[in-house]
């Protein structure tokens, strides 16, 4: 049996789950850019975290829930469902594309193959959205992110990529429902109310890797990086490259998710009428330009030692710049 969601409609983008949630809500008649989901869901933020247990540190510019935020923001019903059985994650996705729900679903991407990963490279917290299944030749047919096309995978291979379970972010086997009211609540309002969250979350972490302070952090820590990921060892190199794709590929939208965040200021400050918000979006502009450098040079640092000094003197800088107009558009709002 083959069975697709007639009407839905991907639009690719830069981001895994703000792609996958646009892709979602326009299927139910709210269109938005992603830049606007991702800032509508309090997304960006940031992280350092470095356990002894893990083979490098991870530093991601993202914050946490993005998905739950944007929809309690706008007054959408969602739930996440997960389960340890394989059968019950068929069926449910089965019951849904049935009736015509597109499906978005956590994976652990190398284990579909149109992305053409090494199998190493183990990343279960990614989003996609399953539009079609295809049971008489075992395919499936899904939304992701950048791919300007519907992509096909097996069903073995979604179903592998479901059921993952590699650390740090298993997917164990989650889907989402959503329930959408007649209208959503009003744009202006739930602008104000992400921006507010995430100034929050950023200017005042409640630790101290998170946030402003979890730049600050990696700004001290980065220039001990050579003792602790010595820049000759190959396994350690490995640190400096994933360091880079993970601020400045790996779905970001370059910069750590500045330029989608400075986007989305610019889109808000226009729906707020507000000439101080459109200004805090131009000043990301120019961070983001710092925080490309930085990936750049913590790339080069095996051939490059000294620009371990630079990029903590520039990420200190970030952090400074970040909590100023971080600051600036709070007051705007």
């Amino acid at each position: 049996m083959s069975r697709q969601v007639r009407g839905f409609v991907h639009r690719p983008g830069v981001h895994c789950e703000s792609t996958a949630l646009r892709n979602i809500f326009e299927y139910y008649g709210f269109r938005f850019t992603e830049p606007m989901i991702f800032g509508l869901g309090s997304g960006f933020g940031f992280v350092y975290w470095r356990m002894k247990q893990m083979p490098y540190p991870f530093v991601g510019g993202r914050a946490r829930d993005l998905d739950k935020s944007l929809c309690q923001n706008l007054g959408v019903k969602m739930q996440v469902h997960t389960t340890q059985s394989r059968k019950r994650a068929y069926e449910s996705l089965g019951e849904l594309i049935s009736q015509d729900k597109p499906v978005l679903l956590h994976v652990d991407m190398p284990y579909l193959k149109y992305w053409n990963l090494p199998p190493e490279e183990h990343f279960g917290a990614h989003c996609i959205v399953v539009a079609g299944l295809d049971e008489d030749n075992g395919i499936t047919y899904i939304a992701d992110t950048q791919f300007p096309e519907m992509q096909k995978a097996t069903l073995k291979e979604l179903e592998e990529a479901r059921a993952s379970q590699h650390k740090p972010f298993p997917p164990k086997n989650a889907w989402l429902t959503f329930e959408f009211p007649k209208k959503l609540k009003p744009l202006d309002k739930a602008i104000k109310t992400a921006i507010r969250k995430t100034t929050e979350t950023m200017l005042n972490p409640p630790i101290k890797n998170i946030g402003v302070r979890g730049i600050e952090l990696f700004s001290k820590e980065v220039v001990n990086w050579s003792e602790m990921f010595p820049p000759d060892n190959a396994l350690s190199r490995v640190t400096y490259e994933v360091t880079y794709i993970m601020l400045e590929e790996d779905g970001t939208g370059g910069a750590a998710f500045r330029n989608l965040f400075s986007q989305f200021l610019k889109e808000a400050g226009e729906v707020l009428n507000s000439q101080e918000v459109m200004k805090c979006g131009e000043e990301y502009n120019r961070i983001a330009e710092k925080w490309t450098r930085v990936a750049k040079l913590i790339r080069a640092i095996p051939e490059k030692t000294a620009n371990a000094q630079e990029s903590s003197a520039i990420l200190m800088e970030i952090a400074q710049n970040e909590t100023r107009t971080l600051s600036s558009l709070r007051k705007a709002i």
